[in-house]
């Protein structure tokens, strides 16, 4: 159990405790072991675990393995921090082809398991490096697009595509993408146990952000770098970004120790973007950190930050009655004003980025809401929280011209997946 040393720390601890209660302390962890796909043109697929580590692009994993174990009463892994993470695929499961694991990325030998894990994820993160850096050369653009995914959202791959269809129509030269897979837990047929799990989901990206600053590091400082993140990916995000320090002591200080937190440097692109959809966070205690980059007063060279929110959205405010409980997502939900809060505490702090918000609340042009009453305005409220929704949703369209500037209008071409 972490230490309760702030009043953070006892809202954690709170809300883990009534999780607990919730499920009578049987829980199982849903983890999700990512099934790599091979690329296509102009994006590069990321997979990461539960602790922010590279699956290698060969692992052709049994989908379901974690979970089938699971099932089948493997009690004594619901609590194994190694569970359900490339490093205990590599010992446990025979389908990843260690052997071929080693040649292909020449770290055969009689290295320790523990140093080749290390020499793998070292020579996977250059690998992905050199791959984004060549693709924004073979595409002739500076645009890098980094598209994360929040919890409960296993296999978005379907998301994505309608995503950069979108963004493509958007934009007059399609950029390069980043699509970021990783480990945000699945509360898929789990019933009561959802709130613990998301609990443990929010720690995951934390680490999964990390991890992606490590890699963003190599990354050709011109580019002018977006996010695009859904849910929790903002915390994904926020975290690649800075050092959020909103965590009980006792994982923060994991976080720093472990995880480098404090010695991988801050991203330094020149011009960065970062656009949330339905943020799972609290603004204004994520952005309240902004300023602590790596090494400490690096500058961030944050241009834009654009909220897309949702005061009826269900999952963010957890069902319109704890936005603030249970894993504050207070910031996609505008619950008390937080929206204005957080724009507020990032333009005090970080002066030259622009703040704008973009109200998905009901799912109509401006033009035609004004015109209803709030009785008539009901059956409008957009109450769905996956990423379909918000593609379909007329204000969309805005969102992205606040992201992306307006030097790009022909947005009649927008449409979602089917």
């Amino acid at each position: 159990m972490f230490l309760i040393t702030s009043k953070r720390s006892i809202r954690f601890f709170v809300m883990g405790f009534t999780g607990c209660l919730l499920l009578s302390c049987g829980f199982k962890a849903r983890n999700v072991l990512m099934v790599p796909r091979m690329d296509e043109t102009g994006v590069i697929k990321l997979y990461y675990d539960r602790e922010g580590y590279l699956y290698p692009p060969e692992a052709h994993v049994t989908p379901h393995y974690f979970y089938l174990l699971h099932q089948r009463g493997a009690v004594k892994n619901q609590d194994n921090p190694e569970f359900a993470t490339i490093e205990y695929a590599l010992r446990k499961n025979d389908s990843l082809n260690n052997s071929y694991i080693r040649q292909r990325y020449n770290v055969s030998g009689a290295d320790s398991s523990e140093r080749f894990f290390i020499r793998l994820q070292n020579v996977l993160r250059s690998n992905a490096i050199d791959r984004v850096n060549e693709m924004l050369k073979k595409r002739s653009t500076n645009e890098l697009v980094i598209l994360i995914h929040g919890f409960n959202d296993p296999d978005p791959d379907a998301y994505y595509f309608s995503l950069r269809r979108n963004i493509n129509a958007y934009l007059q030269h399609p950029p390069a993408y980043i699509e970021v897979y990783w480990d945000g837990l699945t509360a898929l047929g789990s019933g009561t146990a959802a709130p613990f799990i998301w609990q443990r989901a929010r720690l995951n990206s934390a680490k999964v952000g990390l991890g992606l600053r490590s890699l963003l590091e190599g990354v050709d400082k011109n580019v002018r770098l977006t996010f695009l993140t859904h849910s929790l990916g903002a915390s994904v995000a926020a975290h690649t970004l800075f050092n959020p320090d909103v965590w009980p002591q006792q994982f923060q200080e994991k976080l720093e120790k472990n995880y480098q937190s404090t010695e991988i440097p801050t991203p330094a692109q020149s011009n960065i973007l970062l656009g949330m959809l339905a943020p799972a966070i609290s603004g204004t205690e994520i952005f309240d950190d902004i300023q602590h980059t790596v090494p400490e007063r690096a500058k961030l060279n944050l241009k834009r930050v654009v909220v897309g929110f949702d005061r009826y959205d269900f999952a963010v405010t957890k069902g319109g009655l704890f936005p603030k409980m249970f894993g504050n997502t207070a910031l996609g939900a505008d619950a008390g004003g937080e929206v204005q809060k957080t724009q507020r505490i990032i333009q005090e702090r970080m002066p030259e980025a622009k703040c704008e918000a973009v109200d998905f609340s009901y799912n109509l042009p401006d033009s035609v809401r004004i015109r209803l009453d709030k009785k008539s305005l009901k059956k409008y409220r957009q109450s769905e929280h996956a990423i379909l929704f918000y593609e379909s949703n007329p204000h969309f369209p805005i969102f992205l011209e606040a992201l992306f500037g307006k030097n790009y209008p022909d947005a009649s071409k927008l449409r979602p997946v089917q």
